[in-house]
């Protein structure tokens, strides 16, 4: 029972806030609004090659903030979960140690306590475990829901305009260059954004 505070102390979601900042903060980092400020109105041609900035376009998708709000949401009702779970369990070991100190409790009853309290150790371990699944699942979720309606979006554009491909480029990506008149950045952004808003005031 030596080492409980200290490993008390290490329990927290750092591996969970560590996904999210992976996914939710780390697009934000880049310079992702050169595509639009650069893009030039010129007619698409019907037919043959487009492209978006995929990270202009997650930037400024509605979908995206509202759900980059939802987990972070999540994030925090579970951390606060956490730290009631280990506040009482702090408790609960000041007060074993009071007693021992004192010898208020036989060895049989100190025993006992013990193994109460491991147990309650092995279950804020269980929980922090479970909150970490949960929310990395969450957020696997969560970008397929993004991505998957973006793609959605754009098989219906496709359709329309009849493109025979809509490329995506990013920072760093395989797209070195691009001719700045085929970007469909701006008209992708504004048409996800009113379908998303529509389907949400619907529902």
């Amino acid at each position: 029972m030596k080492n409980l505070p200290t490993i008390l102390s290490s329990i927290s979601l750092a591996a969970a806030i560590a996904l999210f900042i992976l996914f939710f903060t780390g697009k934000n980092n880049i310079s992702s609004d050169a595509s639009d400020e650069q893009s030039i109105d010129l007619p698409i041609p019907a037919g043959g090659i487009v492209y978006l900035n995929i990270d202009s376009v997650l930037n400024k998708y509605d979908m995206y903030f509202d759900i980059q709000s939802e987990l972070q949401e999540k994030l925090k009702t579970s951390e606060a979960q956490l730290a009631a779970k280990e506040k009482t369990l702090r408790s609960d070991m000041q007060d074993f140690q009071y007693k021992i100190d004192r010898q208020l409790v036989t060895r049989a009853e100190a025993e006992k306590l013990q193994q109460e309290l491991m147990q309650k150790e092995q279950a804020l371990y269980q929980l922090q475990n479970n909150l970490q699944v949960e929310l990395a699942e969450m957020e696997q979720v969560a970008q397929r829901k993004v991505l998957n309606s973006i793609m959605e979006y754009l098989a219906d554009l496709e359709e329309a305009d009849e493109y025979q491909f809509i490329l995506g480029t990013t920072f760093g990506g395989n797209i070195l260059y691009a001719n700045e008149g085929l970007d469909i950045t701006k008209s992708v952004v504004k048409g996800i954004n009113e379908k998303y808003n529509k389907e949400k005031d619907d529902d």
